[in-house]
């Protein structure tokens, strides 16, 4: 790493401290100014909306009912709905005499509380010496069964402060308190990759082992449901995630609630979310056939993917050395399922869809390695059956590759969609800017 890279990144850390101090007065401000303007809540906070795009603007009362009653309504019930599919699922699975998958499944359950124990518990030790480190630290460790509730308690209040906002007498004092960062956000991040995902992909594994000729032939009502709502949790915390600007020094400071800045209109965010999910159902079920076939080899892939993603980051910084090894570890984990705009080597400037078309390419090209692998494995493997089982096996096998490269086709063209819209977006604020530029200097 250059010499110059190590002071930028230097800066960035030092600017976290700044950014949080940042939020006070920033939240203060955005107060304020909805007390003396409500109409310019949107506007103040810099919160797109698609109010205005099809008809009149909405008045504030209905945009705060949209963004921080209905929205943070649904995210909680997604939350609920996706542990509680994957309790039910482990319940199952336990019934019918699979203890192995049920004993995973419940600990993938608790697997982002854990992981967000231990990463408080290193950060109780390096920030605090003597008796409180020694009483903080280990309650850390012993609270990862109820830290998956903290998402939980913190939507409610969210949910009430929203209701609560609505009314103009109470608006200021709610509205701080809706601004107010958190870390819950770090759980339910850590929820949808460390939890939703390999929940995703162990469940599709299972399902091929059913019937490992006859593949995706089978499915039960309850892993139904559970695909569905890890595959919804997975794709909108991209989006989020993308929304919030997180990188990895957020991850690192755990501050990922303290800078956001919301880029997408929520139409946008809808054909986004959409891109995303057909992306990652292309993605795990070549993942969960390639399983199916050569087991373990499967994990050859994943470590292969982490270390290079690992590499490719810039881990020559001197402060927390160690705990950015681990982050970065971890993004090259998440680069397995998704892109995010996490902090990259980049020598070059580019535009915005470039690196997305370039792990598009990536991913393609992986997926087709391991659909071939499967095929050839799959026709070795009935090979000695009869002319009319064997052409039940192909057909099914034709199948299910047309449904993954469909899913991903589709996928591409909803990211192409995204950005087209997001050019278009930028295009017509940049002209609204400028004509409100040419309006202040003609009145001055």
């Amino acid at each position: 790493m250059t010499e110059a890279g190590e002071r930028s990144q230097l800066r960035g850390e030092a600017a976290v401290p700044a950014m949080t101090e940042a939020w006070g007065r920033r939240s203060q401000r955005s107060s304020e100014v909805a007390a003396r303007d409500p109409e310019s809540l949107q506007e103040d906070q810099r919160v797109p909306c698609c109010c205005g795009l099809f008809g009149p603007p909405c008045s504030t009362c209905f945009r705060i009912f949209m963004k921080y009653t209905v929205g943070r309504t649904l995210q909680l019930a997604l939350y609920v709905l996706d542990i509680a599919t994957d309790v039910g699922v482990a319940v199952a699975d336990y019934n019918n005499g699979d203890t192995v998958f049920a004993s995973i499944t419940l600990g993938l359950v608790f697997a982002p509380g854990v992981l967000f124990a231990i990463y408080q518990f290193t950060e109780v030790l390096t920030s605090h010496t003597g008796f409180l480190a020694c009483l903080k630290a280990p309650l850390w460790l012993f609270s990862f069964p109820l830290l998956p509730l903290w998402p939980v308690v913190r939507d409610l209040r969210q949910i009430y402060h929203g209701i609560m906002a609505m009314l103009p007498s109470k608006r200021e004092e709610h509205l701080h308190h809706l601004d107010r960062p958190s870390r819950a956000y770090l759980i339910k991040f850590l929820e949808a990759f460390t939890e939703a995902a390999p929940q995703f992909l162990l469940r599709l594994y299972k399902i091929t082992l059913k019937s490992q000729n006859l593949p995706f032939s089978q499915f039960e009502t309850i892993e139904v449901a559970q695909l569905s709502f890890s595959l919804l949790t997975l794709a909108m915390k991209i989006i989020s995630t993308y929304q919030k600007n997180v990188t990895t020094q957020q991850i690192i400071n755990g501050d990922m609630e303290d800078n956001q800045q919301f880029k997408l209109p929520c139409c946008i965010q809808i054909v986004a979310t959409v891109w995303w999910a057909s992306f990652l159902v292309a993605r795990f079920e070549a993942m969960a056939l390639f399983a199916g076939a050569y087991k373990w080899w499967i994990f050859v892939v994943i470590g292969i993917h982490v270390v290079l993603v690992a590499l490719f980051q810039t881990m020559a910084v001197k402060k927390n050395r160690i705990k950015r090894i681990f982050i970065y570890l971890f993004s090259g984990f998440i680069f397995i399922f998704a892109y995010l705009e996490f902090n990259m080597k980049a020598r070059v400037k580019v535009a915005p869809w470039f690196p997305y078309t370039i792990y598009a390419v990536l991913v393609f090209m992986e997926n087709s390695i391991m659909l071939v692998l499967w095929f050839f494995a799959q026709q070795i493997a009935t090979f000695s059956l009869p002319e009319a089982d064997k052409e039940v096996f192909t057909t099914h096998r034709e199948y299910l590759i047309f449904v993954h490269y469909g899913a991903f086709c589709f996928g591409l063209l909803m990211m192409i969609l995204t950005f087209c819209c997001l050019s278009k977006r930028s295009q017509d604020i940049n002209g609204k800017d400028n004509e409100e530029e040419m309006r202040t200097v003609l009145r001055s």
